[in-house]
Protein backbone atom coordinates (compact mmCIF):
# COMPACT_ATOMS: atom_id res chain seq x y z
CA UNK A 1 0.00 0.00 0.00
CA UNK A 2 2.85 2.16 1.19
CA UNK A 3 4.41 1.66 -2.73
CA UNK A 4 1.01 2.63 -4.36
CA UNK A 5 1.06 5.77 -2.32
CA UNK A 6 4.78 6.83 -3.49
CA UNK A 7 4.07 5.63 -6.80
CA UNK A 8 0.68 7.87 -7.12
CA UNK A 9 3.41 10.97 -5.42
CA UNK A 10 5.80 10.35 -8.08
CA UNK A 11 3.33 10.45 -10.73
CA UNK A 12 1.86 13.97 -9.13
CA UNK A 13 4.84 15.56 -9.29
CA UNK A 14 6.32 14.35 -12.25
CA UNK A 15 3.15 15.97 -13.88
CA UNK A 16 2.94 18.86 -12.24
CA UNK A 17 7.02 19.60 -13.42
CA UNK A 18 6.23 18.74 -16.64
CA UNK A 19 2.88 21.88 -16.34
CA UNK A 20 5.72 23.54 -14.73
CA UNK A 21 8.41 23.96 -17.40
CA UNK A 22 5.93 24.40 -19.98
CA UNK A 23 6.08 28.33 -21.61
CA UNK A 24 3.80 30.66 -20.41
CA UNK A 25 0.84 31.11 -22.89
CA UNK A 26 -0.17 34.33 -24.00
CA UNK A 27 -2.95 36.00 -22.95
CA UNK A 28 -6.37 35.84 -24.72
CA UNK A 29 -9.27 38.77 -25.25
CA UNK A 30 -12.56 38.56 -26.32
CA UNK A 31 -11.57 40.06 -29.76
CA UNK A 32 -8.25 38.44 -30.09
CA UNK A 33 -7.21 34.40 -29.68
CA UNK A 34 -4.05 36.11 -28.68
CA UNK A 35 -2.80 39.08 -27.42
CA UNK A 36 0.80 40.52 -27.73
CA UNK A 37 3.12 42.21 -25.25
CA UNK A 38 5.49 45.11 -26.31
CA UNK A 39 8.09 43.50 -26.32
CA UNK A 40 6.48 40.99 -28.74
CA UNK A 41 5.44 43.50 -31.29
CA UNK A 42 8.70 45.50 -30.97
CA UNK A 43 11.12 42.25 -31.05
CA UNK A 44 9.14 41.80 -34.80
CA UNK A 45 8.73 44.98 -35.74
CA UNK A 46 12.88 45.35 -34.93
CA UNK A 47 13.55 42.14 -37.03
CA UNK A 48 11.47 42.86 -39.53
CA UNK A 49 13.65 46.69 -39.72
CA UNK A 50 17.17 44.53 -39.64
CA UNK A 51 16.08 41.81 -41.46
CA UNK A 52 15.11 43.67 -44.36
CA UNK A 53 17.88 45.64 -44.75
CA UNK A 54 19.90 42.48 -44.96
CA UNK A 55 17.38 41.27 -47.73
CA UNK A 56 17.73 44.52 -49.79
CA UNK A 57 21.69 44.01 -50.00
CA UNK A 58 21.22 40.26 -51.08
CA UNK A 59 18.48 40.62 -53.56
CA UNK A 60 19.52 44.02 -55.36
CA UNK A 61 23.47 41.83 -55.77
CA UNK A 62 21.65 38.75 -56.97
CA UNK A 63 19.25 41.04 -59.62
CA UNK A 64 22.55 42.43 -60.75
CA UNK A 65 23.97 38.88 -61.58
CA UNK A 66 20.32 37.24 -62.90
CA UNK A 67 18.67 37.44 -65.99
CA UNK A 68 16.88 40.66 -65.68
CA UNK A 69 19.97 42.69 -64.94
CA UNK A 70 19.80 45.23 -67.30
CA UNK A 71 16.41 45.27 -68.00
CA UNK A 72 13.40 47.65 -66.34
CA UNK A 73 12.37 44.58 -64.52
CA UNK A 74 15.96 44.74 -62.73
CA UNK A 75 14.85 48.41 -61.52
CA UNK A 76 11.39 47.41 -60.79
CA UNK A 77 12.79 44.49 -58.26
CA UNK A 78 15.48 47.17 -56.61
CA UNK A 79 13.24 49.97 -56.06
CA UNK A 80 10.74 47.45 -54.35
CA UNK A 81 13.40 46.26 -52.26
CA UNK A 82 14.19 49.67 -51.48
CA UNK A 83 11.00 50.41 -50.67
CA UNK A 84 10.26 47.20 -47.82
CA UNK A 85 13.48 48.31 -47.06
CA UNK A 86 12.44 52.19 -45.73
CA UNK A 87 8.77 51.33 -44.83
CA UNK A 88 10.46 48.51 -42.27
CA UNK A 89 12.75 51.20 -41.20
CA UNK A 90 9.88 53.83 -41.03
CA UNK A 91 7.88 50.97 -38.97
CA UNK A 92 11.02 50.89 -36.27
CA UNK A 93 10.76 54.61 -35.95
CA UNK A 94 6.62 54.59 -35.39
CA UNK A 95 6.91 52.10 -33.00
CA UNK A 96 9.09 52.91 -31.34
CA UNK A 97 8.02 56.54 -30.96
CA UNK A 98 4.02 55.39 -30.60
CA UNK A 99 5.14 51.92 -28.25
CA UNK A 100 1.46 51.13 -28.60
CA UNK A 101 0.63 48.46 -31.63
CA UNK A 102 -2.74 50.22 -31.32
CA UNK A 103 -1.57 53.02 -32.68
CA UNK A 104 -3.22 53.83 -35.69
CA UNK A 105 -0.02 55.18 -37.26
CA UNK A 106 1.48 52.53 -36.50
CA UNK A 107 -1.60 50.18 -38.12
CA UNK A 108 -1.07 52.33 -41.24
CA UNK A 109 2.70 51.65 -41.27
CA UNK A 110 2.42 48.20 -40.95
CA UNK A 111 0.08 48.05 -43.81
CA UNK A 112 2.52 50.19 -45.70
CA UNK A 113 5.02 47.30 -45.15
CA UNK A 114 3.00 44.65 -46.06
CA UNK A 115 2.36 45.88 -48.88
CA UNK A 116 5.14 46.83 -49.92
CA UNK A 117 6.56 43.43 -48.90
CA UNK A 118 3.43 41.49 -51.28
CA UNK A 119 5.77 43.07 -54.27
CA UNK A 120 8.76 41.79 -53.03
CA UNK A 121 7.30 38.35 -52.53
CA UNK A 122 5.95 38.66 -56.15
CA UNK A 123 9.22 39.26 -57.52
CA UNK A 124 10.78 36.72 -55.41
CA UNK A 125 8.26 33.87 -56.47
CA UNK A 126 7.88 34.94 -59.98
CA UNK A 127 11.65 34.78 -60.72
CA UNK A 128 14.42 32.33 -59.79
CA UNK A 129 17.04 33.52 -56.88
CA UNK A 130 20.34 31.99 -55.55
CA UNK A 131 19.79 29.90 -52.37
CA UNK A 132 21.02 32.62 -49.92
CA UNK A 133 18.03 35.09 -51.73
CA UNK A 134 15.57 32.67 -51.01
CA UNK A 135 17.05 31.95 -47.63
CA UNK A 136 17.30 35.22 -46.04
CA UNK A 137 13.72 36.02 -47.83
CA UNK A 138 12.31 32.54 -46.11
CA UNK A 139 13.39 34.43 -42.47
CA UNK A 140 12.48 37.69 -43.48
CA UNK A 141 8.38 36.71 -44.84
CA UNK A 142 8.33 34.49 -41.51
CA UNK A 143 8.72 37.31 -39.52
CA UNK A 144 6.69 39.51 -41.84
CA UNK A 145 3.97 36.70 -41.27
CA UNK A 146 4.04 37.06 -37.86
CA UNK A 147 3.19 40.99 -37.90
CA UNK A 148 0.61 40.15 -40.61
CA UNK A 149 -0.58 37.69 -37.57
CA UNK A 150 -0.44 40.24 -34.50
CA UNK A 151 -2.49 42.54 -36.66
CA UNK A 152 -4.94 39.83 -38.18
CA UNK A 153 -3.61 40.37 -41.50
CA UNK A 154 -3.60 38.00 -44.12
CA UNK A 155 0.19 36.46 -44.56
CA UNK A 156 2.49 36.61 -47.74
Amino acid sequence: MFGRYLGSVALALGALWLLASQPAARAQDANRAEVYSKTDVGDVVQRVARRSGSFKEIFNKAVEHSLIDGTKLEDRAKHRADDLQDSAKRLKDVYGDKRDKNNPAVRDQVDKTLAAASDVNRVVTAHRFTDRVQHEWDLLRGDLNALAQIYDLPPL
